[in-house]
């Protein structure tokens, strides 16, 4: 079941308060989800990667293209969130995120430079593009040979650092099913920051992964005031279970990454 995002309090084909379409949010017109990254054709696209196995810490200038139904390059696309193309990487214990912006170059190929995994293991590739205003999410493995090494992952985590930054899920109950607004804190010093500088076009990117079959949920946050030390998004788990979230956002000019784990209940 594809897991569903949309913003809070927004109707049928709708525009929002910071200029966005349903497009730029991740979202079909009429409100409905992308599609979530279960594979790498949907929507009429296909992606074709140049290679999918990967040496450990050995960088690579990666490519690939997107075709349609007939086997023709795409080369139309339109921006979301302030690119035409996203790839984000994690490894399928759900560690080592990355976020990646492609260049599309003039034969319809996408290049990524230095694209590289630090360890062993079997990585999950996510495309987002925009084609036609259809948003689409491709995804597909990446391996990496060797013995790979797996973290505990915690329950529930709400707490999380990076930099000189502490950031806290303040949401405290998630259901299946129910449109929630996960809101971020984010302190320096145990004191809110206030100053978010803009991320792609936004205060914050999120993408969230459900365990087991990495589904993939990405959205930019509701509305929120760059001096309140928070970042919101509106969202709708579709299943119970466990998903971790991946949070990007720019306080005081420093980007920084911070991973969550929530628990949906039934």
């Amino acid at each position: 079941m594809p897991l569903e995002s949309e913003p809070l309090g927004m109707g049928e084909h709708s525009s929002h308060g910071d200029g966005s379409t349903d497009a730029d949010r991740g979202h079909a017109p009429g409100g409905h989800a992308a599609p979530s990254g279960l594979s790498l054709a949907a929507n009429g696209l296909r992606l074709e990667p140049s290679e999918t196995r990967f040496e450990p810490e050995a960088p690579v200038h990666w490519t690939f293209r997107i075709v349609d139904e007939d086997g023709a390059v795409v080369t139309d696309f339109e921006e979301a969130h302030g690119r035409p193309s996203h790839l984000v990487v994690v490894r399928r214990d759900l560690t080592r995120f990355q976020h990646r912006h492609p260049e599309l170059q003039a034969d319809g190929t996408w290049l990524v430079e230095d694209l590289a995994v630090p360890d062993p293991g079997v990585y999950r590739a996510f495309v987002d593009v925009v084609v036609d205003g259809h948003p689409t999410t491709l995804g597909f493995d990446l391996l990496a040979p060797g013995t790979a090494t797996h973290d505990e992952r915690p329950d529930a985590s709400r707490r999380a650092t990076a930099g000189n930054y502490e950031l806290e899920l303040l949401t405290d109950d998630v259901a299946a099913g129910e449109r929630t607004r996960l809101s971020f804190a984010v302190r320096r010093g145990g004191e809110p920051v206030s100053e978010l500088e803009p991320y792609l076009g936004a205060l914050g990117h999120l993408v969230a992964l459900r365990e087991g079959d990495l589904a993939y949920l990405h959205v930019h946050p509701e509305a929120t005031a760059p001096d309140s030390g928070r970042v919101e998004f509106g969202a709708r788990f579709p299943t119970p279970g466990r998903y971790r979230l991946f949070l990007q956002t720019k306080p005081e000019g420093a980007l920084i990454t911070a991973q969550f784990d929530v628990r949906v209940a039934p």
